[in-house]
C-alpha cells in the first residue's frame, strides 16, 4: 500500500496556520512571526515534508563568517576551502562584515537558495532563534567557534575558557595581581560585562568564555575580579591602541594586560611604547591566536595559540559527517600558551 504523499495543506493543518504562512516559511519570506515559523518547521520535520530545492548540478554549502578582514576568520575560511577543494564541494562564502543585520540577511539568503549544509560562525546570540525559523531540523548545520548555540546543530570550537585561564594563571605565577582584561565583541556588546555567568550568553561570545577562565585563575589565588580592570574593545589594532590610552588616562593601576587577539595586543604595545612604558619590565602583555603578528611585534608577543586552519578543516569534516547522517557530536579543540618576550616577572610590590 502506497503511503499518502504529504502536502503543504497537511503541514498547515498540523501547524495550525494558513497555507500561505507555510509557503512564506518554505520560501524564507520575512513576514512570518517566529513562533509560527517554528511550528511550521516542526510540523514539516514530524510529517516528513521536504520542499523542492532548486535544481543544481552540484550540492551547495553555505559558509557564514563574522568578517573576512579579521585574520583569524580569513584563515578559518582558508582551511575550509582547502578541504572543500579536496572533496570537490561547492561553497558559497558570506561575510557578515561585523554586522548583525548583514548576518541575518546572509542566513536568509542561504535559506532561500536551499543550501545542502551550513557552516556558521555567529557574531552573537542574536541569530540563535533565527536558525530554527529558517532551516529544517534535518538541515546539516555546524556552528564554528561557539558552543551551546543551537540545539540541533553540531559545534566545533576552541576551549576559550581554558585559554583565558592559561593566560591569567601564567601572569599570576609571575607575580602579577592587577591584570587588565580586554574583552572584544562584534557590533553590540553585552550591556553588562560581568553578566558572563548568564549561560544564555556564554557560548555566543568567546570573550565571555575567556573571562570565565580569567575568573577561575583569580579564584585559585583568592582574588576577586576588579570591575575597573575589565574593558570592552573591538578586534582591531586601533581599538587596542585607543583603549590603552583610555586606561592610562584613567590612572588605573595595572601590571599586565590580556588581549582578545594579537592585533589588539599590537595596538596596546604601541600605546605603551609612546608613553615610554617598558614591556615587559613595567607591564606584561599577552595576545591571543599566536598569529604572525606575535613574531613581528617588538617585543615579540606572548600569546594563546589556536590553529584557525585546523578549525576550518575540522569544521568541514564535521559537516560532511552530518550530511552522511553520522550524528551530532561536538568537537572541542585545546589551545596552548606560547611564551615570548612581552611577558615577565612583576616587579611591582603588592
Amino acid at each position: 500500500m502506497n503511503r499518502k504523499k504529504i502536502t503543504i495543506t497537511d503541514v498547515a493543518k498540523a501547524a495550525g496556520v494558513s497555507i500561505a504562512t507555510v509557503s512564506r516559511v518554505v520560501n524564507h519570506a520575512n513576514r512570518v512571526e517566529p513562533s509560527a515559523a517554528k511550528r511550521v518547521r516542526e510540523a514539516m520535520h514530524s510529517l516528513g515534508y521536504i520542499p523542492k530545492k532548486p535544481k543544481r548540478p552540484h550540492a551547495m554549502i553555505a559558509l557564514v563568517v563574522p568578517s573576512m578582514e579579521n585574520t583569524f576568520f580569513s584563515l578559518v575560511v582558508e582551511g575550509i576551502l582547502a578541504q572543500a577543494n579536496r572533496e570537490r564541494e561547492t561553497l558559497m562564502v558570506l561575510s557578515s562584515e561585523g554586522s548583525a543585520v548583514q548576518e541575518e540577511e546572509n542566513l536568509r539568503r542561504a535559506a532561500k537558495i536551499g543550501v545542502d549544509g551550513i557552516l556558521f560562525c555567529p557574531l552573537s546570540e542574536n541569530s540563535s532563534s533565527l536558525l530554527p525559523a529558517l532551516f529544517a531540523i534535518s538541515t546539516p548545520i555546524v556552528i564554528i567557534y561557539r558552543h551551546d548555540y543551537c540545539d540541533y546543530a553540531s559545534h566545533i570550537y576552541y576551549d576559550n575558557e581554558l585559554g583565558g585561564y592559561l593566560a591569567t594563571k601564567y601572569l599570576l605565577k609571575a607575580g602579577h595581581r592587577q591584570i587588565a582584561f580586554f574583552a572584544s565583541f562584534w557590533g553590540d556588546k553585552p550591556s553588562v560585562l560581568l553578566n558572563f555567568h548568564d549561560r544564555r550568553l556564554m557560548g555566543s561570545y568567546s570573550s565571555l568564555d575567556r573571562l570565565k577562565g580569567y575568573q577561575k585563575a583569580l579564584n585559585e589565588y583568592n582574588l576577586k575580579i576588579q570591575k575597573e580592570l575589565l574593558y570592552s574593545t573591538g578586534y582591531t589594532y586601533e581599538s587596542g591602541y585607543a583603549m590603552t590610552k583610555n586606561v592610562l588616562s584613567s590612572l588605573c593601576d595595572f601590571t599586565a594586560i590580556i588581549c582578545c587577539n594579537d592585533s589588539v595586543a599590537a595596538g596596546v604595545l604601541q600605546a605603551l611604547r609612546e608613553q615610554n612604558i617598558d614591556v615587559p619590565r613595567q607591564v606584561s602583555v599577552i595576545g591571543y591566536d599566536a598569529s604572525y603578528l606575535s613574531d613581528i611585534t617588538r617585543p615579540a608577543l606572548s600569546s594563546i595559540h589556536q590553529d584557525p586552519k585546523l578549525l576550518g578543516r575540522s569544521a568541514f569534516e564535521q559537516l560532511q559527517a552530518r550530511r552522511r547522517g553520522e550524528g551530532r557530536a561536538d568537537v572541542i579543540l585545546k589551545p596552548n600558551l606560547v611564551i615570548k618576550s612581552s611577558t615577565g616577572q612583576c616587579e611591582t610590590k603588592d
